[in-house]
């Protein structure tokens, strides 16, 4: 299996097809399967997805856990995979090292793609969902995490099971961390410097959107939003055909249209 391995933690990763490439950033312990139903793209896109710690097939601890360490860690695999340029896309808090990776590496950004992402923890919602995950994870209720998130995401129960599996193996004290860290993150004062296109998908359910999307219109120079009907946050999961056909046509006529 393939891995990146950054001081004495190794970091595990999947590429797959061929085209412009997309790399794919996860919320905390979920891993690379929140994107199994966006493998599909690889017909037309090459794919780069990267456990981050405490996730998947990665190190459970290591000392990378902000937002910005992850974006640091995607850097180096770009490099090690002779990358030169990449759309990055994140989901839900995986949007914030989306938006800091575009931030710290405009040279190699050509587009950013947040689902339900926001630039800051900033709406009551939002923050109360980070505590209860910080409560959670000081609390060491990994069984929790590995019930509640693989539930809210799918309905294929073997698709559950297999997102449980990796969960269960995770570090509560580090989870912990990353939900601290993530919760802190903002690029809110920062976000006019991200010059290249950016895509936002939402569910037209997703309480948090309204603001968001407001705060992401008053900063941004070039942007596309899009609501997905019939889903609330989870987009990738409950309505994956929506959400790659949504990506497909935006990089289509955003990105390799210049």
């Amino acid at each position: 299996m393939p891995y990146l391995k950054v001081d004495d933690a190794h970091f595990y990763y999947e590429v797959h097809g061929r085209g412009t490439p997309i790399l794919f950033f996860h919320p905390p312990v979920m891993g690379i399967e929140t994107f199994q139903y966006q493998r599909a793209l690889a017909e037309e896109y090459q794919l780069i997805f990267l456990d981050l710690t405490d996730s998947g097939r990665s190190a459970k601890r290591a000392p990378q856990t902000s937002v910005t360490d992850f974006a640091t860690l995607a850097h180096s695999l770009i490099k090690k995979l002779n990358v030169t340029s990449v759309i990055v896309c994140g989901y839900s808090n995986g949007g914030s090292t989306a938006q800091e990776f575009a931030l710290l590496y405009p040279e190699v950004t050509k587009g950013v793609i947040l689902i339900g992402g926001f630039p800051e923890v900033s709406s009551l919602l939002l923050e109360k969902e980070f505590d209860l995950g910080i409560w959670a994870a000081k609390n060491g209720l990994m069984n929790l995490f590995s019930f509640v998130l693989p539930t809210a995401h799918f309905r294929s129960e073997k698709d559950r099971k297999k997102m449980e599996f990796f969960i269960r193996r995770g570090d509560a004290v580090t989870l912990q961390k990353i939900y601290e860290q993530g919760k802190r993150y903002a690029s809110t004062d920062r976000l006019k410097q991200i010059t290249v296109p950016v895509l936002l998908i939402y569910g037209k359910r997703d309480a948090v959107a309204p603001l968001y999307t407001l705060m992401f219109y008053a900063e941004l120079k070039e942007l596309d939003v899009v609501f997905v009907e019939g889903v609330a946050h989870q987009v990738p999961t409950k309505r994956p055909g929506q959400c790659n056909v949504i990506i497909d046509s935006w990089i289509k006529r955003k990105i390799e249209r210049v």
